[in-house]
C-alpha cells in the first residue's frame, strides 16, 4: 500500500510539472494512461447554431499555429461530438448527409469515439480552433464534448464535456422586426427564393460549378469556379438583390449578414451597392488598385480577401478608391472557413462604419468621395482570379441572415424564369456570320394578375459579354424577337460615367441590359405564353448569357408561381466533384520537392537517394512557411475544406514506389501508418522512413496517399494539379515524385 501511495504521489508530481503538449502521456507500472487536461472551450450560441472556440485566443489569434516535428504524436487538432439530450426534436432538421464535409455533416463512418453515444450523435475533426455546430433546434438542451487528438488519431487530453441549451434565435429575430427586408434562408434543402435573389455568371464561370444554394444546415451557399480555356481568367458567381435600399442625403442605412471569409488565396467576396442594375461587376481587377476602372460608376464596395476586409468608393467616372482597411485577424476577429461572423454595415453618403461580431472595426469618412444620394441595388460577387493557381477546382461560400432597413423603395414582388439553372446559356450572335441564336425560357403559369386594376411589368434581361476576342457591338437596328412575331430594340450597353468616360467601356466588360415586354392585367391579353417562350438575337457582334424573365407584380394579387428549380435539373453541392485531403510529399532525405519534380517539368530531376531516407509528409493542411516546415496553418489551408466546408479526416496514409517507366501505378507499398485510432486525424505532419537497400539502384517513382474513413482518397497539392487533372479526378490522382536510388 505504501508503494501505492508513494507512486500515485510522484505522478501528481509529474502531471503538475508535466509541458502544455498534449501528446506527453504518463505511464505507470500497470496503470492506464493519465492525459494532460481537456481542453479549454467555449460555446457562443445564435440562431440554429453554435460556435465552439477550443484553446483559441479570440483576441489575439494569429500564430497559434499546430507544431508538428514529423513525429505523429504531435497535436493536429481536436475531435468535437455533439448531440441532444433527448431524442423528440423541437424543430425537425433534415441535414444533407450526402457527402461527409459538406459543411461538416456527419455522414462518414462513426469514429471509435462514439462508440456508445445515443441517437441523433453528431461528430466532426478540425485543426481550427473555431468551428460551427449546425443545424441546432434553439433553447434545446444538448451535450458536447471535446478532446484533443494528435496526428495517429487518438485522444491527447482528457475531454471536456458540458451542456448548452442549443441555438438562440433572439438575435435574428431582432434583426427581422427591425429590417425593412430580411432573409434568413430558412428552408429546406435546395434553391433560395428566386422572388429575393437573381443568380448570373460570367463566361469565365467553370458552369459546372456556378450554384447558389441552401443546404441541410439552414444558411446558403454560394459556389464558384475559373475557367481558362476560354477568353479570360476571372470568374464571377453573383446573387443581386431584388428590392433597392434608398440612401437619403444625411441618412444612414444599416446592412447585415452573416458571412464567412475565402481564404484561397486568389478569391474574394464583394458586397456592391449599385446605383444602377447589375446582374455582374465590371469591377473585377482583383487587387482593387487605385483608380481601376470599370462600371457601374458610382458604388459602394465592401471587399474580403483573407483577413482582410476593406471599403472603396467608385467614382462618377468609373475609377476606384479605397477607403479604409483593416486586418480582421489583427482586430481579434479572425476569419476561419465556414464560421461565419455577423457584419453589421452602417453607411451615410460621408460615411462608413462597419462591425464585426459587435466589434467596430472601420469607421472611415469617405472624403474627398462621396456616394450620392439615390436608390441602390445590392449585388454579391464571389469572384475567382484564375483559382486553379491556387489548386482550386471550385470554392464554397457560406452565408446567412441578410438585410436592411430604410424605406420600402419598391414593394413589387418578382417571378423569375430563366434558361436553365446548371451549366451555360452562352450563345454568340453575330449578324454578319449569320448567327441569330434562340433562347428558350419555359414558363409553366398564367402571368396575368389576379386582381382587378394592377398592372404587373414584364422584362426580359441579359447580360453581353464576349466568349471570344471580338470587340461587342451592338448597332441602332438590333433587335430580339419575342415568339417568332414582335421585334423589340436590343438596348446598347449603358455608361453610367458622368461625365461619359469611354475609357470604361472595355473589350470583356460583363453589361447588363433590360428590355420590357409589356404591361400585363387581369383577363388581358399577355406578350408571353404558358409554356416554351423562345427569343431570337439578331446583334452585330455580341455574346449573350444569363437570359431571363422577370415579371414585378404588386404584393396581393400575384399569381401562382412555379419556382425555376422546379422546371430545370437543379445542381447540388453533393453532386459535385468531392475532394479527399490534401497530400504531398515536401522533403525527401534533406531536399526539397520542388517545381523540378512537378508532373510536366522539363527536364524532370529525380531526388537522390541512398540508405535508409525520411520522408516528410503533410496531409490535410499545409505548413506556415518552407522555413518553418513545423508550424501548420490555423485556420487550416485546405483545398478540401474550402471546396467542402470540413474534412472528413484521415484514416490511413501510404508511400507507393514503382521503378519509372515500368509497371502498374501506384506501386508497392513502402511505408504505411494508420491515423484513426480513436478518431480520424484532422491534419498531419510526418516523418517515415524509407529504406532504398532493398530495392536497385536506378530511377524510381514514390507517390503518398491519404484516405478518409469513408474510402475517399486524398488529392495531390503540389501546385500545378489542376492544370493536370480535371476536378473529377483529382481525389485519389496519381502524382509520383521522381527519385534516384544511388547506394
Amino acid at each position: 500500500m505504501a508503494r501505492m501511495i508513494a507512486m500515485l504521489a510522484a505522478v501528481a508530481v509529474l502531471l503538475m510539472a508535466m509541458p502544455a503538449s498534449a501528446q506527453d502521456q504518463i505511464h505507470a507500472d500497470g496503470f492506464e494512461p493519465v492525459l494532460p487536461a481537456a481542453p479549454t472551450v467555449q460555446v457562443l450560441r445564435d440562431d440554429r447554431v453554435a460556435t465552439v472556440e477550443m484553446d483559441y485566443n479570440a483576441d489575439n489569434p494569429w500564430g497559434q499555429f499546430w507544431e508538428m516535428s514529423g513525429d505523429p504524436h504531435d497535436d493536429a487538432g481536436f475531435v468535437v461530438v455533439w448531440w441532444p439530450e433527448s431524442t423528440a426534436s423541437v424543430v425537425p432538421t433534415e441535414p444533407d448527409h450526402a457527402a461527409h464535409g459538406a459543411c461538416l455533416d456527419s455522414g462518414a463512418p462513426q469514429p471509435n469515439v462514439l462508440a456508445g453515444l445515443p441517437p441523433g450523435a453528431s461528430w466532426l475533426v478540425t485543426g481550427n480552433r473555431r468551428v460551427q455546430l449546425q443545424p441546432l433546434d434553439n433553447d434545446r438542451p444538448y451535450r458536447l464534448k471535446v478532446a484533443r487528438l494528435n496526428a495517429l488519431g487518438e485522444l491527447s487530453t482528457q475531454w471536456a464535456e458540458l451542456g448548452f441549451a442549443g441555438g438562440n434565435g433572439q438575435r435574428v429575430a431582432a434583426l427581422r422586426s427591425s429590417m425593412t427586408f430580411f432573409d434568413d434562408f430558412n428552408l429546406p434543402l435546395g434553391p433560395t427564393d428566386e422572388r429575393n435573389w437573381n443568380n448570373a455568371q460570367m463566361v469565365s464561370t467553370d458552369e459546372r460549378f456556378n450554384l447558389f444554394f441552401i443546404n441541410g444546415q439552414l444558411h446558403t451557399h454560394t459556389v464558384n469556379g475559373t475557367r481558362v480555356d476560354n477568353t479570360g481568367d476571372k470568374s464571377q458567381t453573383t446573387q443581386r438583390f431584388r428590392h433597392k435600399l434608398r440612401l437619403a442625403a444625411g441618412a444612414e442605412r444599416r446592412i447585415v449578414f452573416d458571412m464567412d471569409s475565402l481564404l484561397s488565396p486568389r478569391s474574394v467576396w464583394y458586397l456592391d451597392l449599385n446605383p444602377i442594375s447589375a446582374d455582374l461587376t465590371g469591377h473585377a481587377s482583383f487587387f482593387d488598385e487605385e483608380g481601376a476602372l470599370g462600371l457601374p460608376a458610382g458604388i459602394l464596395r465592401l471587399r474580403a480577401q483573407g483577413q482582410s476586409l476593406s471599403v472603396s468608393i467608385v467614382d462618377l467616372q468609373g475609377a476606384s478608391h479605397r477607403v479604409a482597411a483593416v486586418d480582421m485577424e489583427g482586430e481579434g476577429r479572425q476569419a476561419i472557413t465556414n464560421v461565419r461572423r455577423s457584419f453589421d454595415l452602417r453607411v451615410r453618403s460621408d460615411h462608413v462604419r462597419i462591425l464585426v461580431d459587435g466589434r467596430q472595426l472601420i469607421d472611415a469618412p469617405l472624403a474627398p468621395y462621396a456616394l450620392p444620394p439615390a436608390d441602390y441595388e445590392l449585388l454579391w460577387v464571389d469572384f475567382g482570379y484564375n483559382t486553379p493557381k491556387d489548386g482550386v477546382p471550385y470554392f464554397l461560400h457560406h452565408w446567412d441572415n441578410f438585410g436592411f432597413d430604410g424605406p420600402v423603395v419598391d414593394d413589387r414582388i418578382t417571378h423569375n424564369y430563366v434558361t436553365r439553372i446548371a451549366g451555360t446559356d452562352y450563345q454568340k450572335a453575330a449578324r454578319f456570320a449569320g448567327e441569330t441564336p434562340t433562347f428558350s425560357v419555359q414558363i409553366p403559369d398564367d402571368l396575368r394578375p389576379l386582381r382587378d386594376g394592377d398592372v404587373a411589368e414584364a422584362w426580359l434581361v441579359w447580360t453581353y459579354q464576349m466568349g471570344d476576342f471580338s470587340q461587342l457591338s451592338v448597332q441602332p437596328g438590333d433587335t430580339v424577337q419575342v415568339n417568332g412575331s414582335v421585334q423589340l430594340p436590343a438596348p446598347a450597353p449603358v455608361n453610367n460615367t458622368n461625365p461619359s468616360n469611354p475609357d470604361v467601356m472595355t473589350w470583356g466588360v460583363p453589361h447588363t441590359v433590360r428590355v420590357k415586354l409589356g404591361d400585363l392585367v387581369r383577363n388581358g391579353s399577355s406578350p408571353l405564353q404558358v409554356g416554351t417562350n423562345q427569343f431570337r438575337f439578331n446583334i452585330e457582334n455580341a455574346g449573350l448569357l444569363n437570359v431571363h424573365v422577370e415579371v414585378l407584380y404588386p404584393p396581393g394579387g400575384e399569381p401562382a408561381y412555379t419556382h425555376p428549380a422546379a422546371i430545370h435539373p437543379f445542381p447540388l453541392h453533393s453532386g459535385l466533384p468531392q475532394l479527399g485531403p490534401p497530400a504531398r510529399l515536401t522533403e525527401i532525405g534533406a531536399a526539397e520537392v520542388g517545381q523540378a519534380q512537378w508532373i510536366g517539368a522539363n527536364p524532370l530531376v529525380p531526388l537522390p537517394v541512398s540508405g535508409v531516407v525520411p520522408l516528410n509528409i503533410e496531409v490535410g493542411n499545409g505548413s506556415w512557411a518552407n522555413w518553418a516546415r513545423q508550424l501548420m496553418r490555423v485556420p487550416v489551408s485546405s483545398v478540401e475544406l474550402w471546396a467542402a466546408g470540413g474534412t472528413e479526416g484521415i484514416a490511413q496514409i501510404e508511400v507507393f514506389l514503382r521503378p519509372a517507366g515500368s509497371a502498374t501505378p501506384p506501386g508497392q507499398v513502402v511505408a504505411q501508418l494508420a491515423t484513426s485510432a480513436d478518431a480520424p486525424a484532422p491534419q498531419g505532419r510526418y516523418r517515415l522512413n524509407f529504406n532504398s537497400t532493398s530495392h536497385p539502384n536506378g530511377d524510381y517513382l514514390l507517390y503518398v496517399r491519404a484516405t478518409t474513413p469513408s474510402g475517399r482518397r486524398s488529392h495531390p497539392s503540389y501546385g500545378n494539379e489542376t492544370y493536370v487533372f480535371d476536378a473529377a479526378e483529382l481525389s485519389g490522382a496519381y502524382y509520383p515524385i521522381p527519385i534516384r536510388i544511388q547506394n
